[in-house]
């Protein structure tokens, strides 16, 4: 009787912590999408859902192409989980900037113009406890874009030069 007691004290505790847990992370993913770029926002989510703080990688800006991209690698020892929460985290932050997500591209929907890319997968750390890690990549268009339209249009063009279709 004692023993099945324990059990449902400790389920319900798991269940309550869960929950909460759930609760956390939506609300720390609606508080970081207002942030001014995706890389910013998956900075923070990455740094978020580790124990261990991450290396900030390197974010290789092209002005005249009228984009920068980011790569970023962190250990974990759920691939999966991680990378189910990452595409609605990512989804979440397309919508919020009027995108749809289609073949990994967040498009507008107004325009059908590309916003960003975001690609995640597994990937093998010699250096991680488990050597499972999660690499996610991101090409973004540069804040403020819409200014000059010749960076626009090449922008768009470096765009399907990536994959991106209309």
């Amino acid at each position: 009787m004692r023993n099945l007691t324990w059990k449902r004290i400790v389920n319900i505790g798991l269940l309550f912590t869960a929950f909460f847990s759930m609760c956390a992370q939506v609300s720390y993913a609606k508080q970081i999408t207002s942030t001014s770029t995706v890389i910013s926002a998956t900075q923070a989510y990455i740094n978020h859902q580790t124990k261990m703080q991450q290396p900030q990688q390197n974010i290789v800006y092209h002005p005249t192409l009228g984009y920068m991209e980011y790569q970023q690698i962190w250990c974990n020892d759920t691939q999966q989980q991680l990378i189910n929460n990452y595409q609605r985290f990512i989804t979440d932050i397309c919508i919020k900037r009027g995108g749809d997500i289609t073949n990994h591209w967040c498009t507008a929907s107004k325009t059908q113009q590309p916003i960003f890319y975001t690609v995640i997968s597994d990937y093998e750390a010699n250096n991680c406890a488990t050597n499972k890690a999660t690499i996610v990549q991101i090409i973004e268009e540069l804040p403020m874009l819409n200014k000059n339209p010749n960076i626009a249009k090449t922008w768009l063009q470096t765009a399907q030069r990536f994959g991106f279709n209309e």
